[in-house]
């Protein structure tokens, strides 16, 4: 095999060998990323769930302090 053919084969298998390398590593942070965004999901469905409780927690206070305060305005009278 002439030299310069040999060169170009050399160059294309490091070429060759780069991309996989490069393609192997695309892929572990992808799915570094996908994992990520799933616990992400995972998260921000559960704090939703708090926060609706919480939210449900306070309507539930700031109807009770309504009641108490009409109460309390009726006994002063």
């Amino acid at each position: 095999m002439p030299e310069l053919e040999q060169q170009l084969l050399t160059a294309f298998e490091n070429l060759q060998s780069q991309h996989e390398n490069q393609h192997k590593d695309f892929v572990t942070a992808y799915n570094n990323l996908a994992q990520m965004f799933d616990t992400t999901s995972k998260e921000t469905a559960t704090l939703l769930q708090q926060v609706s409780n919480l939210s449900r927690q306070v309507n539930t206070l700031s109807n009770q302090l309504q009641q108490l305060e009409r109460q309390y305005s009726t006994k002063n009278r």
